[in-house]
Parts: C-alpha cells; sequence; structure tokens
C-alpha cells in the first residue's frame, strides 16, 4: 500500500477479515481503467521521508468508510498508481474519484444504482448538468502541511415512483 492510514483508518481496515479485505482490494483494483480514463493527478512528494499519511475519506459528509470499501479504495488507488508507473507514490484525487466509484459499484451489487452522468473535481464541473451531487473529500497530512482533495459525481435524479394500487 502507497499511503500510510491514520489510527482511525488503520484500525477499520484492520478488523474486517483477512480474506475479505483481499477481495474488496481485488475488486477496487478493477476500477483502474475508470481512473486511468480520468487521470486524477499524482499527490506531490510529501515534505517528511514517511510520507502523507491518509486522514480521512468521506463521502457527502459521512464518517469513515466501512472496511470494504476502505480496502477497495486502496485497491483502486493502487492499481491506479501502478498504471502510471508511480506504484509508491499517491494520489488524494483519485482516492476521492475510488470513494465515489466504489459506492456506486456496491450500489449495483445492491440493485439498480444510479447513473453516473460525469465524474471528477468541482472545478471541472460542467455548465448546466443537473442531478444529484455525490461529494467525495479525501485529507492527507505529512506531519508539517496537509493536503485534500475533493471529487463530485453528478447523477441521474431519480425518477418518481408511480403508487400502486396498494399504495
Amino acid at each position: 500500500m502507497s499511503v500510510r492510514l491514520c489510527p482511525a483508518l488503520r484500525e477499520v481496515l484492520d478488523s474486517l477479515d483477512p480474506d475479505l479485505r483481499l477481495f474488496a482490494a481485488t475488486m477496487g483494483s478493477g476500477l483502474a481503467p475508470q481512473l486511468s480514463r480520468l487521470q486524477p493527478a499524482l499527490t506531490p512528494s510529501a515534505a517528511s521521508s514517511d510520507g502523507y499519511e491518509l486522514a480521512s475519506i468521506t463521502l457527502s459528509g459521512d464518517d469513515a468508510p466501512d472496511g470494504l470499501s476502505l480496502s477497495a479504495c486502496l485497491g483502486a488507488h493502487d492499481a491506479y498508481l501502478a498504471t502510471r508507473g508511480d506504484p509508491g507514490g499517491i494520489s488524494l484525487g483519485a482516492l476521492a474519484i475510488a470513494r465515489i466509484l466504489v459506492w456506486a459499484q456496491r450500489a449495483a451489487i445492491l440493485g439498480s444504482a444510479p447513473r453516473i452522468q460525469w465524474i471528477g473535481p468541482p472545478a471541472r464541473r460542467p455548465e448546466g448538468l443537473e442531478g444529484l451531487i455525490l461529494t467525495a473529500t479525501c485529507r492527507a497530512s505529512d506531519g508539517t502541511s496537509s493536503r485534500s482533495a475533493q471529487a463530485i459525481a453528478i447523477l441521474d435524479t431519480p425518477e418518481p415512483q408511480a403508487k400502486t394500487p396498494e399504495q
């Protein structure tokens, strides 16, 4: 893994069964092609030789992700960095985008997931595109400074469901 985790995130990841952790990381690594198409930037080198410590990876204000989501995000991130030729690096943007993609992947497993119209950094949001907004934020520190990255996804607005006679 190319990024160190803060104690709270480490605890979440360590509480996950090792087989489930490996499964989730493998599922996440399958998101590398999507991340490669989006080309999130690599985060500049840390001032500290210890690199960055991931402090948070939130989704629309939620607290820390569960172990499966966190492991999948880290798997996607590491696979993306490997395709970029920087397996020891870090991309907070890739982690933020991965958080949204993992959410969508899990939603698809549970049923009909909302369609993502657009995903990327808020500064590149296309004008006039309407829909539900999902926001992911990653924060990391190298001991002397902190960095953050944010990604948004614009989702199709769900169609109102017609009431059935039983309702």
